[in-house]
């Protein structure tokens, strides 16, 4: 969903609600003050890099995906409180910028395929398989036959799964390739996208 939806505020309190099944007290404020300097301005994509940060133990890297999933839930449910909030509103700017909502269903495919094809030819299908189970995890709805860079894939998705579809594929990069490739990789496509359509708000992408 898109990220400018949650302000700082509120992305802190699902972090918090997310990672208080792992951590309590002083270190669990801690690790919020952390998030909130290094990473509360950056792109939710980087959830997975601060978890590698504070993950700094054997038994908190063994739970590491359970928490980075917990506060993917955590802030999920905060993001679609705020849709059903301001949904009116959401509706009327659809009505009023489809050729921008256009651009913006051609900028989500090209990002992601770009991001498919650095993928190795071996690893092709086990990512396709991870990063879709990754985003049904979050409730959303998939064309399980289809891969990530097929139209069909994309065609059925609501404009805003977007951002956390690229988060789920950003964090199965990570896995497969470690953060400093991903980061590269990413960032490399996401330049890609803006100059190819410079229209696009890639904010509400990443």
């Amino acid at each position: 969903m898109p990220n400018e939806l949650l302000t700082v505020m509120q992305k802190k309190q699902a972090i918090e609600r997310g990672l208080s099944h792992y951590l309590q007290g002083t270190v669990l404020e801690r690790v919020l003050n952390y998030w909130e300097q290094e990473y509360g301005d950056k792109p939710s994509f980087v959830l997975n890099r601060f978890m590698n940060d504070i993950c700094n133990t054997d038994e908190l890297r063994v739970q590491r995906k359970e928490m980075l999933k917990q506060v993917l839930c955590e802030m999920s449910a905060v993001e679609k409180q705020v849709l059903l909030d301001t949904k009116p509103k959401v509706q009327t700017e659809e009505l009023t910028e489809v050729p921008i909502s256009a651009d913006f269903a051609d900028a989500f495919f090209d990002l992601i395929n770009g991001v498919v094809q650095t993928v190795a030819t071996a690893d092709q299908n086990d990512f396709n398989a991870e990063v879709k189970n990754h985003v049904q995890a979050l409730g959303i709805a998939i064309q399980q036959s289809a891969n990530l860079n097929d139209a069909a894939f994309t065609e059925c998705l609501p404009l805003t799964s977007y951002a956390q579809v690229i988060t789920a594929s950003y964090e199965c990069y990570c896995e497969f390739y470690g953060p400093s490739k991903a980061d590269q990789v990413y960032a490399r496509v996401k330049m890609d996208i803006k100059s190819k359509y410079p229209s696009v708000d890639l904010h509400h992408l990443l």
